[in-house]
């Protein structure tokens, strides 16, 4: 059921669909005898006009996952193999932290492939890809590009090819022991921005680049307190350290890293939230907010006096953040000032943005929030679910 207006998908799809087969699309002269594959195509996808977002949410402990299709408000269930207790996404594929050593893998089936320039938008059937068992608990997800890492409690990072996922086969790559208790791996420009330290006992000190089997490329080895959340954006993917956040950029075939001091210490420890396709992410602790730019390759820090922030987003507008209260108050601040531009009180849990709405969960009145982030925190529209959102991502954005 929805409650409100319809989502309003804009002309810039069409345009950028328009755009892709006139920019990078052009077939040449074809052989009477060979039929070329027309630019962007998936097989076993049907290549869309416009985005495809969906909200992806289970009950805590649920052995089911559900997707809500943003465009209808139609809901599908995917069946799992254990209670989920924790949800991340890649944009396409929902991992599904069952507690303790489980990670199960659904494919959303609805994706977006950024040229930069153009962008094509996908949708296939979605699916439990398979669950892993591990050999300890889970700390840490995430995948971009060709890989997919999973970060164990023993300081293990398992390589997956996050290609092989998309053909709905969990295919392990290699492990690799980052010798600390931080175990992260970040995949970005075909390589893995790995933390590592000295010691098994505490956390990493550094982030090396490594190839998809665990070993170092010399593309570069930066200080890195800490490690901690991370975010892959179109200036480069970002990595918080107790002290600095790491900026590394693909810059023609080489890997640069930039460290960018913190105005306040220590970093929050807590996950960045951004909107796809942009260059700004924010990451919040109780009493401010953290806003890197990627291209620009700064940081600044927004103190929110008097609240309790429990997440934070970036709108990529350069001149606002969101920020998530303790009371579920969604809130907008000037990055410039600090102030509070405009607030909605909505009881709400979690936080996510696509490129025109944010998405905001309360459980105990089984609805997802659209909030309109441009335009005063409008509530665009209130969606009713079929059970407790309690953990949610976004996927197809």
């Amino acid at each position: 059921m929805i409650i409100g207006t319809t989502r309003r998908f804009f002309g810039v799809a069409a345009l950028c669909l328009t755009v892709a087969v006139s920019a990078c699309g052009s077939r040449g002269q074809q052989s009477q005898n060979v039929e070329e594959t027309p630019h962007g195509y998936v097989e076993g996808a049907e290549e869309l006009a416009e985005a495809q977002p969906a909200i992806a949410y289970a009950a805590r402990g649920a052995q089911r996952l559900r997707l809500l299709d943003l465009s209808t408000g139609s809901e599908k269930e995917i069946g799992l193999s254990a209670g989920a207790e924790r949800l991340t996404e890649d944009g396409r594929f929902v991992y599904v932290h069952g507690g303790g050593r489980t990670l199960e893998i659904v494919d959303a089936g609805v994706w977006t492939v950024d040229h930069a320039d153009h962008v094509h938008y996908y949708r296939a059937p979605s699916r439990s890809v398979g669950a892993l068992s591990l050999d300890a608990p889970v700390r840490t997800v995430a995948g971009f590009g060709g890989h997919t890492t999973v970060g164990t409690a023993d300081g293990k990072v398992t390589v997956l090819d996050r290609r092989e996922l998309e053909a709905g086969k969990v295919t392990e790559l290699a492990t690799i022991d980052s010798n600390s208790s931080t175990p992260l791996a970040v995949p970005y420009a075909e390589q893995l921005l790995v933390a590592m330290g000295d010691d098994p006992q505490r956390p990493a000190d550094r982030i090396v680049a490594m190839d998809a089997k665990g070993q170092p490329t010399g593309a570069f080895e930066a200080p890195c307190a800490a490690p901690r959340g991370w975010a892959v954006l179109r200036g480069g993917a970002v990595i918080a350290c107790e002290d600095s956040l790491v900026r590394v950029k693909q810059e023609g075939d080489k890997l640069t890293a930039k460290v960018l001091p913190s105005p306040r210490m220590p970093v929050s420890p807590d996950g960045f939230g951004y909107r796809p396709r942009s260059n700004e992410a924010a990451v919040a602790d109780r009493a401010g907010i953290w806003s890197v730019n990627a291209a620009k390759a700064t940081l600044r820090y927004v103190p929110a006096t008097g609240r309790d922030l429990v997440a934070a987003a970036s709108p990529a507008d350069g001149s606002t953040v969101l920020a998530l209260d303790a009371a579920g108050k969604l809130i907008s601040y000037d990055l410039g000032t600090g102030r509070v531009v405009a607030e909605k009180p909505l009881r709400a849990a979690g936080l996510t943005l696509d490129a025109d709405r944010a998405y905001l969960a309360d459980p105990e009145s089984r609805v997802i929030h659209e909030i309109d982030y441009r335009d005063g925190l409008r509530t665009a529209r209130t969606l009713k679910v079929a059970e407790r959102p309690d953990l949610t991502v976004e996927v197809g954005r």
